[in-house]
């Protein structure tokens, strides 16, 4: 996995974000190599260490550093959740750092 891949991962993606601790990440993926299968999001979901929302933040993140997602759709997603949250601190400005870093890519 290549260092860039690697800071994408999605548990790594929320815990920069301060969405979760480094311990209910250690606990989510014990419990995936104990046998869970479920995805890590929904594993932390279920745990009670994120919200949905938290979730969406960090998987449009972690598009935008994979390259997935251009400048528009990452601006046009910018507006719509400026539009839709309610949790506007934290959550908008992870969503304003994923646009300007797309910003230099569109």
């Amino acid at each position: 996995m290549k260092k860039h891949e690697a800071e994408a991962r999605i548990g790594d993606v929320l815990l920069q974000m301060g969405a979760i601790t480094a311990a209910q990440l250690a606990d989510a993926t014990a419990r995936q190599r104990a046998g869970d299968a479920r995805p890590l999001g929904a594993l932390l979901l279920e745990l009670g260490h994120v919200e949905a929302r938290d979730i969406e933040l960090a998987l449009l993140r972690q598009k935008a550093l994979r390259g997935h997602l251009t400048c528009e759709q990452g601006l046009r997603l910018l507006e719509e959740a400026r539009e839709g949250t309610q949790r506007v601190g934290s959550s908008l400005s992870e969503l304003t750092l994923a646009a300007e870093e797309l910003g230099g890519k569109g």
